[in-house]
C-alpha cells in the first residue's frame, strides 16, 4: 500500500489525530510506515537535549554524584561513528527546535555538560547538526553553548529566536552571529530578546558586531533585537523586504546622523514598528521626518518626560503614519522601574485629540506615570471615533493618580458603541451601583445594554464595598466576561492613598468568583 503510507502521518500533521501515540505504534510495528511516522514524530522538538537522549543509553547520563553537576547531561564515553549515525537518523527529520535544554519535565536535565557540547560541536563530517532545520528557538546564547549554536545554523533556517533572559550577551557570544548572513541565506525572522527593555545585556562591541551581521541578512522580513548602531538603522530603513522591526534606541544613539535620512521611502514596507527609547523627545525626533504606513506601533520609554511632550508626540505620530492603515497604538513606561511622583498636569481628552484622526484604531494602550482626568463624555467621544476597538487600556499598571470621573454609565456607553471590545482597563467609579443587595433595583443594572465579546475587565485600583452588586452589573452588561482584575500595588507611587489594599483586592476576587454563577442564573431567567 505505498499510496497510503503518507496518510496517517498527514492526518497527524494536520492535527486530526489526538496524540502522537498512534504514529509511535506504527513506527514500531510496520516498516512501511516507519520512515514517514518518524518524520512527523521528530518534526518538532520541545528541546535539543532530546536528540542526545536518542543516543545509546550507555553513552550518556544525567546528574552525576558531583553536586555541582546535578541535572547536567554528560557523556560517559567518546562518541563513535555508530553513535553519529543514530544521531543523524533523527536529527535529519527535525524541522523545529523549541528550546536548548529545557523543559526539565520532558528532558530530565537542566544543562548540557562540556563534553556533550564539545562532541556535538565536532561531528565527523562538516555540516550542520540538523540539516533541514527551519525554526530554532534557543534560550542559552552564552559562551558555553556558542559553538553548539553555531553548528545549528543551516541554509534551510528561516526563523531564529534567541532568548537572553538571565544572562549577558557580550561580544564573544555575539561573534557567532556574524556567520548568520552566509550560513542562513534564507533567514526571514531574527529575534534576540532580553525579556525587559533597557536591560543593557549587550555591550558596545557586541552591538557593533550585531549591526554588521544584520546588514548581511538580505532576506530579513522581521527583526527584533536589543540595539543597533546608526549605520544598521539606516540600512534597515531602506530594506524593502522588512515588515517588522523592534529595537532599542540607546542613550548613545546619534539622532543627528539618522534624522536627515528618514524621509520617504524610509521604512516604506514596515507593518509593525516597536521602538524603546530613553524619552518621548527621542521618539518624536525619529518620527518627525518619517512618512510610512504601519498597522501597529508600540513605544516604550525609560524616563518620564515633560507633560507637553505627550500631546506633541501624538501629533507627530499621526502626521507620520497613514491614518487609513494604523490600527494599534501602544505607549508605556518601562516596567520594573520606580515611577516618579506624577506631575500636577493631568492627561485629558485634549491630550488624545490628535489620535482621534485615526478611524481604524482597534487597540490603544497608554501606561505612563501621569494623572488621568477623563469623564463619561470623554469616553463617549473615544468610543464614537474608535468604534472598532477590541482593546482599550489606560494606565493599567501605573494608576490614574486622581479620583476618576468615569461612572458605570460611561462604561455602558463604551460597551454599547464598541461592540467588538474584548478587553478594557479603566478606572471606573462604580459607586452608583455599589449598594447592598437589598437595595438593588428590580430593573436590569445595565439597562438592557450588553457586550457579548468582552472577556477581560480591569478596573485598575478602584475601591468597592459590595462585590455582589458589582458582579450583578457585570453579568448583565458582559455575559461572556471571564476575568475581572483590579491591580492594587502597595509599592506603586501612583496608587491612591489611604486604601486598605488587601481588603479591596479580596473584594475584587470575590467579584470574579461570583460572576460565573450570576451569569448562569441570568441566562436561565432571560
Amino acid at each position: 500500500m505505498p499510496e497510503h503510507r503518507g496518510g496517517p502521518a498527514g492526518y497527524l500533521s494536520r492535527g486530526l489525530l489526538p496524540t502522537a501515540r498512534v504514529l509511535a505504534r506504527l513506527a514500531r510495528t510496520c516498516r512501511a510506515f516507519n520512515s514517514t511516522a518518524l518524520d512527523v514524530l521528530w518534526a518538532t522538538l520541545d528541546s535539543f537535549a532530546l536528540l542526545v537522549k536518542c543516543l545509546p543509553r550507555d553513552l550518556w547520563r544525567i546528574g552525576p554524584e558531583d553536586k555541582k553537576m546535578v541535572g547536567c547531561q554528560v557523556f560517559q564515553r567518546p562518541m563513535t561513528l555508530r553513535d553519529w549515525q543514530v544521531f543523524f537518523k533523527y536529527s535529519r527529520r527535525v524541522r523545529v527546535v523549541e528550546q536548548s535544554v529545557g523543559p526539565e519535565r520532558i528532558t530530565g536535565c537542566l544543562s548540557l555538560g562540556d563534553d556533550v557540547i564539545f562532541s556535538l560541536s565536532n561531528p565527523p563530517s562538516y555540516g550542520p547538526l540538523i540539516p533541514r532545520l527551519r525554526t530554532l528557538h534557543w534560550d542559552k546564547p552564552t559562551k558555553k553553548y556558542a559553538s553548539l549554536l553555531r553548528m545549528l545554523f543551516t541554509s534551510s533556517l528561516v526563523t531564529i529566536s534567541l532568548s537572553t533572559s538571565g544572562c549577558t550577551l557580550h561580544s564573544p557570544e555575539v561573534t557567532i552571529l556574524t556567520s548568520i548572513g552566509t550560513a542562513c541565506p534564507s533567514l526571514r525572522s531574527l529575534c534576540i530578546s532580553s525579556g525587559t527593555p533597557f536591560s543593557n545585556f549587550l555591550d558596545i562591541k557586541g552591538k557593533k558586531v550585531l549591526s554588521e551581521a544584520v546588514m548581511n541578512m538580505y532576506s530579513l522580513e522581521s527583526l527584533v533585537c536589543p540595539a543597533l548602531d546608526e549605520e544598521a538603522f539606516i540600512y534597515l530603513s531602506r530594506h524593502s523586504a522588512l515588515n517588522e522591526l523592534s529595537m532599542e534606541l540607546g542613550s548613545d544613539f546619534k539622532l543627528h546622523i539618522v534624522e536627515p535620512l528618514l524621509t520617504p521611502p524610509a521604512f516604506g514596507s514596515i507593518n509593525i514598528l516597536t521602538l524603546n527609547a530613553r524619552s518621548l523627545s527621542t521618539l518624536t525626533s525619529i518620527l518627525e521626518s518619517m512618512q510610512f504606513s504601519p498597522s501597529q506601533v508600540s513605544f516604550t520609554v525609560e524616563n518620564s518626560s515633560p507633560f507637553y511632550t505627550l500631546r506633541l508626540f501624538f501629533m507627530t505620530l499621526v502626521n507620520a503614519c497613514c491614518s487609513e492603515r494604523l490600527s494599534q497604538v501602544s505607549l508605556s513606561i518601562a516596567k520594573g522601574r520606580p515611577h516618579p511622583v506624577p506631575p500636577p498636569q493631568q492627561v485629558t481628552l485634549s491630550t488624545f485629540e490628535p489620535l482621534l484622526a485615526l478611524p481604524h484604531i482597534n487597540m490603544f494602550e497608554l501606561d505612563l506615570p501621569r494623572g488621568i482626568s477623563l469623564d463619561d463624555a470623554d469616553i463617549a467621544t473615544l468610543a464614537k471615533h474608535w468604534p472598532k476597538l477590541t482593546q482599550l487600556s489606560i494606565n493599567a499598571t501605573t494608576g490614574w493618580g486622581t479620583p476618576t470621573r468615569i461612572t458605570h454609565q460611561g462604561l455602558i456607553t463604551l460597551l454599547s458603541r464598541c461592540a467588538d471590545l474584548r478587553e478594557f482597563a479603566l478606572s471606573v467609579d462604580l459607586s452608583g451601583i455599589d449598594v447592598p443587595t437589598w437595595e438593588l433595583p428590580d430593573s436590569r443594572p445595565g439597562n438592557g445594554v450588553k457586550n457579548d465579546n468582552c472577556l477581560t475587565a480591569n478596573f485598575v485600583r478602584m475601591a468597592i464595598s459590595h462585590p455582589a452588586a458589582i458582579a450583578a452589573f457585570l453579568s448583565d452588561t458582559c455575559p461572556q466576561l471571564r476575568a475581572v482584575r483590579a491591580l492594587w500595588d502597595e509599592d506603586n507611587l501612583m496608587a491612591e492613598a489611604n486604601h486598605d489594599v488587601v481588603v479591596y483586592q479580596e473584594r475584587w476576587e470575590e467579584v470574579e468568583f461570583l460572576l460565573p454563577a450570576f451569569t448562569a442564573v441570568r441566562r436561565q431567567c432571560l
